[in-house]
C-alpha cells in the first residue's frame, strides 16, 4: 500500500484521520470534500459568502518546519502580486487552529493535464502547442520577477474552460517557487521538484537554477502529452535520478509519434538539452519559436490555426 500524503504513514488519504472534511476553519467556512493532495498540502472544497472556493492547507507533519511554511505562505504573496490569468487568484491566507498555514483560492473547473493525458492519451498537435504557449506566457511573468517555478509538471497544469469555448491554462503549486534574493530557502542539498520533470541542475545544485530549468520541465511536459509517456526508462528511483543527473532521456517525440512535425520535434529537443546554455535563453524565446513554427519565412502552425 502506498504512503498517505496527508500523514506520511501507509494508507489512503480519503480515510486518513488527519483528513479535514467537515472541519470549521476560523468560523468562516466548513471544509468540504478533499479535492486533491500533494507532497506539501491538501486542497478542500468550501464556500465563502455563497461563492465556491478551494482551501489549500499545509500538511501537519510539515507545519513545524519554518522553511517549508515560509515557502508555502510566500505562494500567496507572490501569486497575488502577479495578476496574470495563468495563475489562480489567492483571496486570503491564514493559520488553522492547530498551526497549519492555509490559502483561500478560486476553485477551478476543467481538468488536470495529467488526468487528461491518462484518460485520452496523446493530445492533438495544435492543442499541445497552444498549451505550451500559454504556459510560457505565465513563466515569462514569473521569470521577469526573478521567480523559478521549480515544479512544473502535468499534475500542476490545469485546463479551465472559457466562456468562448476555449481553454485557459492555469499553473499551480508555486509553493516551490524561488525568489532569487531568498536563496536561504533553497539549500544545495534540498532537491525541489518532481524527479520525472526536474532539470539536471536541480539535482546537481538546486540553489543555482534559473528560468531555463522551467523550460526543461516544459520540454518533459510537451514530450509527455505528445507521446502519452515520459522520456525516461527506469527501474528504481535511484536509477531515475541518475538518468536525470546524466541527461539520459529521449529528446525527440517524433521518434515515438510520426505526425510530430520536425520543427516542433526540434523545439522539444532543444528544451531538453542537458546543458542549460543549449536550451532556449528565455520563455519568450521558446514561445516565439512555437508561434513562428518552421521554416520561419512561412506562416507557422499557430498563425495558420489560431491567427497569431
Amino acid at each position: 500500500m502506498a504512503d498517505c500524503q496527508l500523514c506520511g504513514d501507509h494508507g489512503d488519504a480519503e480515510a486518513c484521520p488527519q483528513q479535514r472534511t467537515g472541519e470549521s476553519l476560523g468560523g468562516r467556512y466548513t471544509l468540504g470534500a478533499l479535492l486533491g493532495v500533494g507532497g506539501m498540502a491538501a486542497v478542500y472544497a468550501a464556500e465563502h459568502h455563497g461563492r465556491e472556493i478551494a482551501v489549500k492547507i499545509l500538511h501537519r507533519r510539515l507545519a513545524r518546519d519554518p522553511e517549508i511554511a515560509a515557502r508555502f505562505v510566500r505562494e500567496a504573496r507572490e501569486t497575488a502580486a502577479l495578476g496574470h490569468p495563468a495563475f489562480v487568484r489567492i483571496h486570503d491566507a491564514g493559520t488553522t487552529a492547530d498551526g497549519c498555514a492555509y490559502l483561500e483560492m478560486d476553485r477551478l473547473e476543467g481538468s488536470e493535464l495529467y488526468r487528461l493525458r491518462k484518460t485520452t492519451g496523446p493530445l492533438e498537435i495544435a492543442r499541445v502547442v497552444q498549451i505550451a504557449i500559454e504556459i510560457l506566457d505565465g513563466l515569462a511573468v514569473l521569470h521577469a520577477r526573478g521567480i523559478v517555478h521549480r515544479d512544473l509538471k502535468t499534475q500542476n497544469i490545469w485546463l479551465v474552460p472559457t466562456p468562448e469555448g476555449g481553454e485557459q491554462v492555469k499553473l499551480l503549486d508555486l509553493g516551490f517557487a524561488k525568489v532569487v534574493d531568498q536563496l536561504q530557502l533553497t539549500q544545495k542539498d534540498h532537491i525541489l521538484g518532481t524527479p520525472f520533470y526536474i532539470s539536471p541542475e536541480q539535482y546537481l545544485d538546486p540553489s543555482a537554477v534559473d528560468g531555463r530549468a522551467d523550460l526543461f520541465s516544459l520540454g518533459i511536459v510537451m514530450f509527455e502529452i505528445l507521446t502519452g509517456d515520459w522520456p525516461y526508462a527506469w527501474k528504481t528511483k535511484r536509477d531515475l535520478l541518475s538518468k536525470v543527473m546524466k541527461g539520459e532521456l529521449e529528446r525527440h517525440p517524433a521518434a515515438r509519434r510520426r505526425d510530430v512535425p520536425a520543427w516542433l520535434d526540434e523545439i522539444v529537443a532543444r528544451a531538453l538539452a542537458h546543458a542549460r546554455d543549449d536550451r532556449f535563453a528565455s520563455a519568450a524565446a521558446m514561445k516565439q519559436a512555437l508561434v513562428q513554427g518552421e521554416p520561419p519565412e512561412k506562416a507557422g502552425l499557430l498563425r495558420r490555426v489560431f491567427g497569431l
